[in-house]
């Protein structure tokens, strides 16, 4: 996992798995980058190869506490699996999905 703050943007490069093993490195990125002013989260899951339930249970809370700051969650090079996963979930519509990292930083107002 690679993670890069701008300001209040802060761009999470997922790689592997975000399954129930991981979700706690996540978070863990996640709250680190909010303790230090980003509401806008931008996931990148290009090199994400699987997403659980736990995973994607970790990025509703991100979510959330994202616009409780007054920010968003942005998916980025979202795999056919991560995009099934997320539809199946009923989820998919609450995040902005983006083909590039540029993309999501300008729907941040960055």
């Amino acid at each position: 996992m690679d993670v890069r703050e701008s300001g209040h943007i802060c761009t999470i490069r997922l790689k592997g798995r975000l399954v129930r093993e991981a979700v706690d490195q996540f978070e863990a990125a996640v709250r680190s980058a909010q303790a230090n002013g980003c509401s806008f989260l931008i996931l990148d899951l290009e090199a994400s190869s699987s997403i659980d339930s736990c995973g994607i249970g970790a990025i509703v809370k991100a979510l959330k506490t994202s616009t409780k700051m007054g920010g968003s969650v942005q998916l980025v090079k979202l795999s056919a699996y991560a995009e099934k996963m997320f539809k199946m979930c009923g989820i998919l519509g609450l995040f902005g999905v983006y083909e590039s990292e540029a993309e999501a930083i300008s729907a941040c107002g960055g």
